[in-house]
Formats: C-alpha cells, sequence, structure tokens
C-alpha cells in the first residue's frame, strides 16, 4: 500500500491534534487533595498541606483532629473503645477516618474546590452530600 501525499495531509495533522491533547489533558496542574471533617455542627475544608489542630464538639463531647504533614487523625475522642484514635492518620485520597459514637468523619477528597472562607454551615446543601466507593 502506497501512501500519497494527500494521506500524508490527513496523518500529519491527525497525529499532531493527538499529541496537543495528550499535552492539554496530562500537563496540567494536579488538583490538590481537600481534607474534609464532617460533624453535626458543620463541615470544614482544609488544603491537606495545611497544619492545624481542630476541636469538633459532637453529641458524646469534643473530639481533637491534628492536620500536620499531608495526613489527618484523630488525636483524642470521647468515646468509650477508642477505635479512632487507634486507626492512625489518613493521607491518601479516598481514605477516611471517623469517630461514630461522637458523629464526626474525616476523609480526603481531591475533587472538592476549597471555597473563600474554608468552612460550609450543617444547613447549607451545595456540596456533596455522600460518597461512593
Amino acid at each position: 500500500m502506497l501512501l500519497k501525499p494527500f494521506d500524508f495531509g490527513i496523518i500529519i495533522p491527525a497525529f499532531g491534534l493527538v499529541l496537543a491533547s495528550f499535552f492539554f489533558v496530562y500537563s496540567g496542574a494536579a488538583d490538590q487533595s481537600i481534607i474534609h471533617l464532617k460533624a453535626e455542627s458543620g463541615e470544614w475544608l482544609f488544603p491537606q498541606d495545611a497544619v492545624e489542630t481542630i476541636t469538633v464538639q459532637g453529641p458524646l463531647g469534643d473530639t481533637v483532629i491534628a492536620i500536620q504533614g499531608g495526613a489527618a487523625r484523630v488525636l483524642s475522642s470521647p468515646c468509650a473503645n477508642q477505635t479512632c484514635v487507634a486507626a492512625g492518620a489518613i493521607h491518601s485520597h479516598g481514605q477516611w477516618t471517623a469517630c461514630l459514637p461522637n458523629k464526626v468523619m474525616v476523609y480526603i477528597d481531591g475533587t472538592a474546590a476549597l471555597g473563600d472562607s474554608g468552612r460550609r454551615g450543617a444547613g447549607d446543601e451545595s456540596g456533596v452530600d455522600a460518597t461512593v466507593w
């Protein structure tokens, strides 16, 4: 099969289009992961590189969460068995930890946009309200 000049006129631009789309898709900056902290009193969003210690009020008392070094962990909680504290730190997209008796959940997601204040109130219905695994 012989290629004719018109064939090159189609093949070369098509190859250039594929190459340009590759760079368009893969050269963008990676989305920064967001640490979600949810409780009955509200929802807080932090960039994963934040350095924070947050105290969240739950039905049983205060749960203390630390965000440092790209990871989040429950430092203390008033629950009886302390499973949330023993679970350790989460650091990757999709990981989560929770203090179920105190109704506090922490998870890492790379799809949320951090708003101006970094916090949404309990009555705000503007964000994602569930995660599908």
